[in-house]
């Protein structure tokens, strides 16, 4: 994970990386804009089909438009009360994506909306302790 960040870092002098967090569940790392308060993390290493998921939210959180259309961004951003969601991706599912893409959309247009998108492999004893499929 560590390599794969370094060079996602090496690419733009726009990103820089920080490895002082501290969070419960290793690996991981979150996405975070200088200016915003976007609360987005990865727990464990997004290859496969969630390479992708990972591409759309650095250009997210970067501040690329999203293809959303006004009125489901507008939706979104009006969204009242706290949010965390933690959702369970396979490598190998084909489902998995659109999920983790819609909800870290969500998470960067919302700072009330959390997303952790966590590698079920990676993290089997959460998967098994929560009944996840």
């Amino acid at each position: 994970l560590s390599e794969l960040l370094h060079e996602i870092e090496g690419m733009s002098d726009k990103i820089s990386l920080r490895e002082d967090g501290d969070d419960d569940r290793k690996p991981s790392f979150s996405l975070n804009r200088i200016d915003g308060d976007i609360s987005l993390r990865f727990a464990g290493i997004p290859m496969g089909h969630e390479f992708t998921s990972l591409v759309l939210a650095l250009l997210q959180v970067g501040g690329h438009p999203p293809k959303a259309s006004d009125e489901v961004i507008d939706q979104v951003k009006a969204l009242q009360g706290d949010f965390r969601f933690e959702t369970y991706f396979s490598l190998s599912c084909q489902n998995c994506p659109d999920v983790v893409q819609a909800l870290n959309l969500m998470a960067v247009l919302n700072p009330n909306i959390q997303h952790v998108a966590i590698d079920g492999a990676l993290f089997q004893d959460e998967v098994d302790q929560r009944q996840v499929m």
